[in-house]
């Protein structure tokens, strides 16, 4: 189909759902338990663009919420998360009253997208651990792997250069195709290089344990982070922190999100500025090693169009310097009989820039919800000087990657379509379905240099250099579904089914370069291509059986 077909053919979809529309309005009050209006509390109707605040008297309403069944989130400051059910009809539905409770004698009611689609966590037939906005706070959670120390099942580190591994319930894997995929703001995270693994201004962190693999596709074997960052609305919100610590760490995060059109147009900005200096001596030179600098900006642009359709455009970048990426040395023995010290001969600066930008256009309608999610990836990592690759003051192996710009540059390019069921349905079977493609540019060039010492390691040759250059070109699709059949209000019936075709290109060629001159001497490896083809079935089968009760308010 041409583009110009699709896009009016969506655009009659829309405009024919929009004719028929009913003028219905759903109205009500918020109270606390005094029976006293809370003004300003946020009224959201999950999977929807529609949500309102209350005003000076408690008092909210929505227009053209079409008959239905619905799930309302209520909050505001000080008071604990309300969610609940709403059924609309035909007419003018009689105001409903919400009574929130003191934040001290409730906990926060939850919904989550675990689903890919906004449910509320008691119903949810999986295992997940959820972090709230006021948690991450708390607990101070600033990357990613810091989920360890919180969430059962799950172990995430890195040997210094930022790449989180990630395993849970012990499904992991080293390579850069990760085990446990990673979701921000909806976006996949494609691999290990192109993922922002610091924390900035975060609504929410789900952490799904357990295979995912129907809706989120292959690398989600061990499970699911799925990260939400806090989206601008008719409120303006701003802040600044700072913190300070040992080993000179400083940090300063702000942002500010404020609507530019009320009710249509909202602009979202936050920055963290990390620094410190390294936990760890360098006993070669005496000098600080792995002293850390990163700046992440996360800028955030949404548009409603109308009641039905809204757009989103998300920018993040992050910017790190690592003075000695790799803190590590040779043997079990030396690591704790001189903890924290190391001696290395080469010290280089890791420079990593990672980009990340998607477009997200969202469609609520009678018959289905439509949504489309474009996303660009990109990163380049390299070290400004050899690398110790032997990890000791004697000069036997160093990394050599600082190849310029059109080298170990990882660009990924992804989209996402996904239909579900109406937010309004009343339907016993809920449905997803979807289609994810990708394509990924890895064009991967490294040295090995071998120096003076190698007599040691059992080199027969001295000052040479293996040099490794690898174009890598990987494209996907996949299409995936699932059924949902409540049976009662607590017994579901799930099915799912998912099926991808990838296809991986490689270019290879191998060289060897003698000192004092860079230009190779011969080919170790000629150039040769290679090409592999994977397909894969994920199907899924299963029961919930919800026994969450339900109560307004308790202390």
């Amino acid at each position: 189909m041409k583009p110009k077909i699709f896009y009016y053919a969506l655009f009659c979809i829309i405009s024919i759902s929009a004719k028929s529309q009913q003028k219905d309005v759903f109205s009500g009050k918020v109270v606390n338990t005094k029976s006293l209006p809370i003004s300003g509390s946020t009224i959201y109707v999950l999977n929807t663009n529609q949500g309102t605040t209350s005003d000076n008297h408690g008092n909210f309403s929505f227009k053209d919420l079409l008959p239905g069944k619905y799930a309302i989130q209520v909050s505001s400051i000080g008071y604990a998360t309300l969610n609940r059910d709403i059924v609309i009809g035909n007419s003018i539905t009689e105001p409903v009253n919400f009574m929130l409770a003191d934040a001290a004698l409730q906990l926060n009611a939850v919904f989550v997208s675990a689903q890919k689609k906004e449910e509320f966590l008691q119903k949810v037939p999986l295992s997940i651990t959820a972090i709230s906005a006021q948690q991450v706070k708390e607990y101070r959670l600033w990357n990613s792997k810091e989920l360890t120390a919180i969430v059962p099942n799950l172990y995430s580190a890195n040997s210094g250069d930022d790449r989180n591994v990630t395993s849970i319930r012990g499904i992991v894997t080293t390579s850069y195709d990760p085990a446990v995929t990673t979701y921000i703001d909806g976006v996949n995270q494609f691999s290990l290089d192109t993922y922002i693994a610091a924390l900035s201004d975060i609504e929410r962190i789900e952490v799904l344990r357990g295979p995912q693999g129907t809706l989120y596709g292959r690398n989600a074997m061990g499970g699911v982070i799925n990260i939400i960052t806090k989206q601008p609305d008719n409120k303006m919100t701003k802040f600044i922190e700072f913190d300070a610590g040992n080993y000179r760490q400083f940090r300063i995060s702000s942002g500010l999100r404020i609507p530019l059109v009320k009710n249509k147009l909202f602009l979202g900005i936050s920055a963290v500025r990390n620094k410190r200096n390294g936990f760890y001596t360098n006993d070669f030179n005496n000098s600080s090693f792995d002293k850390q600098y990163n700046l992440t900006r996360n800028f955030y642009l949404k548009y409603i169009a109308n009641k039905r359709l809204a757009f989103t455009l998300n920018v993040k970048y992050q910017n790190n310097r690592n003075d000695g990426a790799f803190p590590l040395v040779v043997g079990d023995s030396a690591a704790f009989s001189n903890p924290f010290h190391l001696d290395q001969n080469a010290v280089a600066r890791m420079i990593d820039k990672t980009f990340n930008i998607s477009l997200i256009a969202s469609y609520t309608g009678r018959q289905f919800n439509f949504s489309s999610q474009t996303a660009y990836q990109s990163n380049h990592r390299y070290y400004d000087k050899p690398l110790d690759g032997d990890f000791t003051d004697s000069d036997r192996v160093t990394i050599i990657n600082n190849y310029g710009n059109n080298w170990n540059k990882v660009k990924v390019l992804t989209q996402e379509f996904k239909l579900t069921s109406p937010a309004a349905a009343v339907s016993k079977l809920k449905w997803t379905a979807g289609s994810y493609l990708f394509y990924q540019d890895n064009p991967a060039k490294q040295a090995v240099h071998f120096g003076k010492d190698t007599a040691g390691i059992g080199v027969p040759d001295t000052d040479f250099s293996i040099i490794s250059s690898t174009k890598g070109k990987s494209y996907g699709v996949a299409f995936f579904g699932q059924l949902t059949y409540s049976v009662s209000n607590k017994l579901n019936i799930i099915a799912g089914l998912r099926y991808d075709y990838e296809k991986k290109k490689y270019d290879v060629l191998g060289e060897y370069a003698k000192d004092p001159d860079p230009t190779p001497l011969f080919e170790t490896r000629p150039d040769t291509s290679a090409s592999v083809n994977f397909n894969a079935f994920s199907p899924k089968f299963g029961l919930s059986y919800n026994i969450n009760t339900h109560s307004d308010i308790f202390t």
